[in-house]
C-alpha cells in the first residue's frame, strides 16, 4: 500500500496559518490606525455626561435608566460602549466611583474621588452637576482664548505669506529694472534687495523653526522641564501673564469650592486640586502648601500667602472663610469674580490686538513699497 505524503499537507496548513496570522496583524494595524483618529471622551463629552447624569438623578431616575437615556443620544460607538461598561459594572455591584475609576486613562483621580465623596455624603447628583459646571467653565475659557488668538494667528500667517510673495516675486522684478539703469540705489532699497536674495533661506528656516516648536510641544508638553520653561516664559509676557494667572486661579477656586462643600479633608483636597489644575507654578506651590499645612500645622491662608501666585486679596478672603467656617461660599464668590474679570480682560485684549496687528502689517508692507518706489521718485527728479 502506497504511503501518504503528509509533508505537503503540513506545509499547506502552516502556509494557511501564516496567511491568517498576516491577515490578522494587518487587520490589527488598520484598526489601530483607525482608532488613532477617533474622537476622545474629552472635556466636552464629560460636561454633557456629568450634567445630564446629575440632572436625571436629581429628578429621581434610577442610575441604570439614567445611563440608558444618556446612551441613546450618543452617536459615537466608542463613547457609548464606555458608558455601557460603566453601567454594567454598577449593575454588577460596584459603586459609581469604582466603575469610573476602572477607566483611569479617561477619568482623572479628581473625578473619581469627587464622585466617591458625593456617594458618601448622599450628594451624588449635586457633585455630578458641579463636575459638569467645572468642565463647562473650562470649555468656555478655552473657546474665549481661541477666539482671542484666532485673529492674530490669521493676521500673522497672512503677513508672512504677503511678505514672502513680495520678497520672492515682486522685489526681484524691480531689482532687474534698477540694475539696468546703472544708478546707485538708496540704502533702504539695497538692504531690501539683499533680504530678497536670501528670502528662500529665511522663510525655510522660519518654517523649520515653527515645525520644530510644534513637534517639541507635542512630545515634551508633559515633561517637567518643558512645563516649567513655558510657564515662566508666559509669566514674563505683559497683560497675558495676568490673564493666564486668573484663568488658573478661577479653576483653583472652583475645584476648592466643590471639595470644600463635600467636607473633604484639607490634605486630600490639596492633592486632588494639584493633580487637576495642570499648571506647573500652581502645582509646585500647592505641593509645598500641603507639606506646611499637614506637617507644620499652618492654616491654609498662612501657607498660601508665602507664594506670589496667590494674590493678597484671595489669601485675605480665604482667611475670612476659615474664621467663619464657610469656605465653599468664599471660593464660589472668588470663582465668580475671577470668571467675570477674565471675560472682561479677554474682551479688552481682543479689541487691542486687532489694531496693533493691522498697524504692524501695514508697516511691513509700507517699508517694502517705500524701498521699491524711492528709486523711481529719484529717477523722475533726475537724481538717480
Amino acid at each position: 500500500m502506497a504511503g501518504i505524503d503528509l509533508s505537503k499537507y503540513s506545509t499547506t496548513t502552516a502556509s494557511s496559518k501564516s496567511t491568517v496570522a498576516e491577515e490578522k496583524s494587518v487587520t490589527q494595524l488598520l484598526n489601530r490606525e483607525i482608532t488613532f483618529f477617533e474622537k476622545k471622551f474629552g472635556p466636552k463629552e464629560k460636561e454633557g455626561f456629568y450634567s445630564e447624569l446629575g440632572l436625571l438623578l436629581s429628578t429621581g431616575v434610577d442610575i441604570k435608566t439614567a445611563f440608558e437615556i444618556i446612551e441613546e443620544d450618543i452617536p459615537n460607538k466608542k463613547h457609548k460602549n464606555l458608558l455601557e461598561q460603566i453601567k454594567n459594572d454598577i449593575i454588577s455591584g460596584k459603586r459609581v466611583y469604582e466603575a469610573v475609576a476602572l477607566h483611569s486613562k479617561i477619568f482623572s483621580k479628581y473625578e473619581a474621588e469627587s464622585i466617591r465623596i458625593g456617594e458618601d455624603t448622599g450628594k451624588l447628583a449635586e457633585v455630578l452637576k458641579e463636575l459638569g459646571a467645572f468642565y463647562e467653565s473650562g470649555i468656555k475659557l478655552r473657546r474665549q482664548i481661541v477666539g482671542v488668538l484666532t485673529y492674530p494667528v490669521v493676521v500673522i500667517s497672512m503677513a508672512i505669506l504677503i511678505v514672502y510673495f513680495m520678497l520672492s516675486f515682486v522685489v526681484p522684478i524691480f531689482s532687474d529694472i534698477f540694475t539696468q539703469t546703472g544708478g546707485e540705489l538708496p540704502q533702504i532699497t539695497q538692504f531690501l534687495i539683499k533680504v530678497s536674495n536670501k528670502s528662500d533661506v529665511i522663510f525655510y528656516t522660519l518654517f523649520t523653526l515653527i515645525a520644530a516648536l510644534v513637534l517639541t510641544h507635542k512630545t515634551q508638553k508633559h515633561k517637567a522641564w518643558y512645563r516649567k520653561f513655558t510657564s515662566e516664559l508666559f509669566l514674563k509676557v505683559p497683560v497675558v501673564n495676568k490673564l493666564i494667572q486668573k484663568i488658573y486661579l478661577a479653576r483653583f477656586c472652583q475645584s476648592m469650592k466643590l471639595l470644600a462643600s463635600s467636607k473633604v479633608m484639607i490634605n486630600e483636597t490639596l492633592d486632588l486640586v494639584r493633580n487637576m489644575i495642570e499648571y506647573y507654578p500652581m502645582e509646585k506651590a500647592l505641593e509645598e502648601v500641603k507639606k506646611e499645612v499637614v506637617n507644620e500645622g499652618k492654616l491654609l491662608n498662612e501657607s498660601l500667602a508665602r507664594h506670589n501666585i496667590f494674590p493678597k486679596k484671595l489669601v485675605a478672603l480665604i482667611k475670612l472663610s476659615e474664621e467663619v467656617n464657610a469656605p465653599e461660599i468664599i471660593f464660589d464668590k472668588l470663582y465668580q469674580q475671577y470668571s467675570a474679570e477674565i471675560e472682561h480682560q479677554q474682551a479688552v485684549l481682543g479689541k487691542l490686538i486687532e489694531p496693533v496687528f493691522i498697524i504692524l502689517l501695514g508697516l511691513f508692507v509700507g517699508f517694502i513699497l517705500v524701498a521699491m518706489y524711492l528709486p523711481m521718485f529719484e529717477m523722475s527728479t533726475g537724481s538717480f
